[in-house]
């Protein structure tokens, strides 16, 4: 058995309230396993609203949580045969730096906010090799859910030329990959934030940087703009505010891809309008890759091939026991890019 410690909580909660820094023994690793030292653990809004209870219940207490870490390899199982194969471009070893990828691990029984983790190896992909271990962990989730996202509206690095990309709640770590990955790939980019304390920041990663709390103020701000540009294509995890904004500033035939539904799920659609626009709309989580091996193949090469320009905006990085006020912090959207802790 292997000795190890992780962020667990039995009950749901503010994170100062319920999480405790536990002892987990862990086994070694068993066929298509690999023991993974963690050095750096991406910080998710889904981590906090988890531990909230507001994303979804625990299975069981003790539970552990999150899913995007960056670590070493320390000792690996043998083959396992008929089991879900890692990602093609993963070649482990003892020493292999990598990452996890959050829809392939257990987060309640594993997670990790940990020291040390047990996971299948297709739950690992492989890290840029000139990324630190605290800008790796602050990639693949974000590839995976803004690239994915992306694909699932057709655009890509043969179609972005020319186009152009709203990426609402731009100032997120998820928000300023997306943004770096469409303006790499051509596209003009427009992205939006609540606070105009952010703007200048913005304004470096993005063409055009609208301030906006709703609806109203999000078509006025797009009208405003040079050109009065219209949305391609629109990646948004703001949800209700933004209804039915969002379709007044796309363009026809245009797509909207709502990932996350941070303002509330229920919003007011103009069916005239969605029918006259001839939009797309669709829904969209990191399970679709996850459950397509092909496509997450494609998604870690979109990261591994672009890891230059992808390289994330690491806003703050916390101590591993400052855990719990990592994970408070994301309720206060102050900051621009990514939360990392380290290890």
């Amino acid at each position: 058995m292997r000795p190890s410690h992780s962020w667990q909580f039995s009950s749901h909660g503010q994170p100062a309230e319920v999480l405790k820094w536990r002892a987990q023994d862990l086994p070694e690793p068993g066929p298509g396993q690999a023991l993974v030292r963690i050095h750096a653990i991406g910080v998710n809004r889904s981590d906090l609203n988890y531990v909230l209870g507001t994303h979804f219940p625990a299975r069981d207490f003790p539970s552990r949580l999150g899913g995007e870490a960056t670590g070493e390899v320390i000792a690996l199982g043998p083959p396992a045969p008929g089991k879900l194969p890692p990602v093609s471009r993963l070649r482990l070893q003892t020493g292999s730096r990598v990452g996890t990828l959050s829809g392939r691990l257990d987060r309640i029984s594993m997670g990790v906010y940990r020291d040390i983790g047990l996971y299948d190896q297709a739950a690992l992909a492989p890290i840029p090799e000139a990324y630190s271990y605290a800008q790796a962990a602050a990639l693949w989730t974000g590839v995976i859910t803004m690239a994915g996202a992306m694909e699932m509206a057709g655009f890509s690095a043969k179609t972005a030329a020319g186009k152009c990309v709203l990426i609402t709640a731009g100032a997120s770590g998820m928000g300023v990959l997306g943004l770096k990955l469409a303006r790499h790939w051509g596209a003009t980019t427009v992205a939006t934030t609540r606070s105009p304390a952010k703007l200048g920041k913005l304004s470096q990663l993005a063409d055009h940087v609208i301030v906006c709390d709703d609806s109203e103020s999000l078509t006025a701000g797009m009208k405003s703009l040079p050109d009065g540009p219209l949305a391609d294509l629109v990646l948004d995890p703001v949800g209700a505010a933004f209804f039915p904004g969002l379709l007044s500033v796309l363009a026809p035939g245009g797509d909207i891809v709502s990932y996350e539904g941070i303002s509330g799920v229920q919003a007011s659609l103009p069916i005239m309008q969605l029918m006259m626009k001839n939009a797309r709309m669709h829904g969209y989580t990191t399970f679709r890759a996850y459950n397509r091996p092909a496509l997450l193949d494609y998604l870690i090469e979109v990261g591994l091939d672009n890891a230059d320009a992808l390289r994330p905006e690491i806003a703050r990085t916390f101590a591993l026991t400052e855990t719990p006020e990592a994970l408070q912090s994301l309720s206060r959207s102050e900051h621009l890019g990514k939360l990392v802790i380290g290890v």
